[in-house]
Parts: structure tokens; sequence; C-alpha cells
């Protein structure tokens, strides 16, 4: 009892495929995921800088004397 024989799959895939919504969600899924992910690591950076600079100005107004 074969439900799922291959000359089904691949109907269901030619038939999907052809479909323009799935194709309209693939592209947007193909241009999205990367995106989200660069600019999550692009604000993770930015975040950091902003800490570092904020951190030498900081340093630079109140500077480490050791004596």
């Amino acid at each position: 009892m074969d439900f799922f024989n291959e000359e089904f799959i691949q109907r269901l895939i030619q038939i999907t495929w052809k479909n323009p919504a799935f194709m309209a969600v693939a592209i947007a899924l193909i241009w999205l995921i990367p995106q989200l992910i660069i600019r999550k690591i692009m604000s993770n950076n930015y975040e950091k800088s902003k800490i570092r600079k904020q951190k030498q100005k900081i340093d630079r107004l109140y500077p480490n004397v050791q004596k």
C-alpha cells in the first residue's frame, strides 16, 4: 500500500511549483530570511559600536589617573 508513490509526489511538486501564490511566498522567503539575519547582525554590531564609542568618550572626560 504505497500511497505516496513517485508519480503522485512528482505531480504534487509540479502543481505546487506552478502555483503563483506558492511562488510568491517562496520568493519572499528567499528574499526576506537573509535580510532578517543580516539586519540582526548589523544591529548587534551597531549596538556594540555605540557602547564602545560611549565608553571612549567617558574615558576622555574622566581619564584614569594611576599613581
